[in-house]
């Protein structure tokens, strides 16, 4: 799996509906630029604004395309497990190589619970998997002891984890020597990739692919980053909100992506 991905936004029609044929230019502009792992229908894809019946259709119109020399990877997040479950069913079969589960956003479970679901689904896909633990946003964090009795369970497909929260935490953690441990999203990526991260889930990717992707490898390398300019690159695109700067930066390079779902709106 590779240590570098770019999540793309999921483009839209002016009344909302999906712009399908509008992922294939975004899919080419990033990987002309350089960039060989994409994220779709995560955060930036929008994802909790769509229903699970607008994410298979997604599922199908990739499997549809001819994307070459691309790591694709689709995020699942649902409140149910039965959602959760199809999805992943439906994943089994698709063109995606990997899948990021997220945890249940709102309903905050238990640590036990937690465990119970990702073994779950964990169970029902022979994709290779990454955890997405984003507090922030679910009101759930999985514990350090959590991720430790799930690696436990040897499961040979959960390969990586993205992590908004503080990556000190695993540094006791029994995790495979390939394990990716990805940085969610990009700011302060600098340090966490100092604090153990050896990947990087990159929004800001979709602006300065290569620009980011540059500085996340020469971090790795031990190699010397202009942190002043690439903090300036990240500031543009996450002020405000990121989605929305995102979606403009496409639109305004003639990639038909439209604008966020409402309420998300540029006010």
């Amino acid at each position: 799996m590779k240590n570098f991905n770019v999540a793309i936004p999921t483009p839209f029609h002016e009344d909302e509906s999906i712009y399908f044929e509008s992922f294939n230019p975004i899919v080419e502009y990033l990987t002309y630029n350089g960039i060989e792992s994409l994220l779709v229908s995560a955060t930036t894809g929008e994802q909790n604004s769509m229903s699970i019946e607008e994410r298979v259709q997604i599922i199908d119109y990739f499997n549809q395309q001819k994307f070459k020399h691309v790591e694709l990877m689709f995020g699942v997040s649902a409140t149910r497990t039965k959602d959760a479950i199809k999805l992943i069913e439906k994943l089994n079969d698709s063109v995606f190589d990997a899948i990021l589960i997220q945890f249940p956003p709102y309903i905050q479970p238990t640590q036990e619970q937690a465990v119970f679901y990702i073994n779950e689904l964990l169970g029902r896909t022979t994709k290779r998997v990454v955890l997405y633990n984003n507090p922030f946003r679910t009101g759930f964090e999985l514990s350090a002891e959590s991720l430790e009795a799930l690696m436990s369970q040897k499961h040979a497909n959960l390969v990586g984890l993205k992590e908004e929260s503080d990556v000190k935490r695993h540094k006791n953690t029994s995790l495979p020597k390939d394990f990716i441990m990805f940085a969610g999203g990009d700011v302060n990526f600098t340090e966490k990739v100092r604090e153990g991260c050896n990947g990087l889930s990159s929004m800001v990717g979709n602006v300065y692919p290569k620009e980011m992707k540059q500085a996340f490898n020469d971090l790795l390398m031990n190699k010397p980053v202009d942190l002043r300019n690439i903090n300036q690159l990240i500031n543009e695109v996450t002020q405000h909100q990121t989605i929305i700067n995102i979606k403009k930066h496409y639109n305004s390079l003639g990639i038909k992506v439209g604008s966020c779902r409402s309420p998300i709106k540029d006010i």
